[in-house]
């Protein structure tokens, strides 16, 4: 077995070496446990800023501890994460994310394959190279044949801080709009993390540069980052958009504009992103035949089977069927356009409520005096009581634009 410090600084090199050549944009090193982060994120919690993520809020003391995660074959504390390698993988496309006429803007990320797929892949690939080089060092002991993998790794749905440790591995630093920045200058990227069962140096953690800078706080359509470096996802695009699973709250309907997938706005506002390379795995580039080549009434005809062969390994399946179907609905009722009023009346008789409720708010922001008789006779036969509700506040407000 290694005596020696300088065997774990060769390994923690090789293992970023390969890392590089396996397409990360940035790899990093940091201690299993982050005491501090722990206690932001559960004040965070505590004034609650994860909205309907009720997950988030399951044994927060853990997201912190690498340490308590075992690896997948209920092993030993032997198993357990002794190093968080933390990797970066950018996605950015080269400019913002735009829309064809009559359109819908899809954030940037769920353009391509679905991220989850393509940072595992990788992950799975490095953790193996960092496994057979400790196995090697005789700092693990060999795989019994027919075992599982024994080092987990996480893209976004493990119990861990993914931004803290981030940081604290020097890929970069956290910056207002609560998104890491990279040390080469761009907060294009996805992170992914290996609880590796070695221990190895840390990196130092990167200086905070954002300064004085607000451009993220200001470029917010509905005021989400509250303060610096805290966001309300009660209030985030993103989150509306995606996360949430019932009505958009009136109040920030018009803010979403025609967003109907995330939002980049913080993002593309900030001057760190002037340095941002464009991506270069081919999985991640913008599909040519995605959801945001289509326009916004065609989306909302997409029938349930359309919807999961069109999402099929993509990211915007996330938001489910009716939930898309309800942000196309808002964003038709912020637009307009050509077609726009026709489908909406259709789907007015659509099976989902969520998207009945919100074609009827479309259909009164774009034509009150329109949309009335309509939204009358919806009433009558209308049984779901959600619905029922929206369509008597649509029928029954002042003249004017709706909430």
């Amino acid at each position: 077995m290694a005596e020696t410090g300088s065997w774990r600084t060769d390994l923690r090199n090789a293992i970023r070496a390969e890392g590089f050549r396996l397409g990360f944009s940035a790899v990093g090193f940091a201690p299993p446990r982050l005491p501090g982060a722990g206690e932001r994120f559960e004040e965070w919690l505590a004034g609650g800023n994860h909205g309907t993520m009720h997950w988030m809020a399951r044994d927060p003391a853990r997201r912190s501890d690498a340490a308590s995660i075992r690896s997948g074959n209920g092993g030993s504390a032997r198993n357990t994460g002794r190093t968080v390698i933390a990797c970066g993988l950018n996605y950015y496309a080269g400019g913002p994310a735009s829309a064809p006429p009559g359109g819908g803007v899809i954030s940037q990320y769920a353009r391509g394959e679905d991220y989850h797929r393509v940072l595992d892949s990788k992950l799975r690939a490095l953790a193996a190279f960092a496994e057979a080089r400790a196995v090697e060092a005789g700092e693990l002991p060999e795989r019994p044949p027919g075992a599982r993998r024994r080092i987990p790794t996480l893209v976004d749905h493990g119990p861990l801080l993914e931004k803290a440790f981030a940081e604290r591995a020097g890929l970069g630093w956290v910056g207002k709009h609560s998104n890491v920045i990279a040390t080469r200058g761009s907060s294009w990227f996805f992170l992914g993390e290996i609880l590796f069962p070695v221990d190895l140096p840390p990196d130092d953690p990167h200086p905070n540069h954002c300064g004085t800078c607000t451009r993220c706080m200001a470029a917010c359509p509905t005021d989400a980052i509250v303060e610096p470096y805290v966001v309300d996802s009660r209030r985030c695009i993103s989150y509306l958009t995606i996360e949430l699973r019932g009505p958009i709250p009136v109040e920030f309907r018009r803010a979403i504009g025609n967003r109907i997938f995330g939002c980049d706005d913080c993002q593309d506002v900030c001057p760190w992103n002037r340095f941002a390379g464009k991506v270069e795995e081919p999985r991640l580039a913008a599909r040519p035949d995605g959801l945001h080549t289509e326009t916004l009434a065609a989306l909302l005809r997409l029938t349930p089977e359309e919807f999961r062969a069109r999402t099929r390994r993509s990211a915007i399946r996330r938001a489910g069927y009716a939930g898309f179907l309800r942000n196309v609905a808002v964003a038709l009722g912020n637009t307009g356009g050509p077609g726009a009023f026709e489908a909406l009346t259709e789907a007015l008789d659509h099976p989902e409520p969520l998207v009945r409720s919100h074609a009827a708010w479309a259909l009164s922001e774009m034509d009150r005096e329109r949309a009335q008789p309509l939204l009358t006779a919806r009433l009558s036969g209308e049984r779901d009581s959600a619905v029922r509700s929206e369509l008597s506040v649509l029928i029954t407000r002042p003249s004017g634009p709706a909430g």
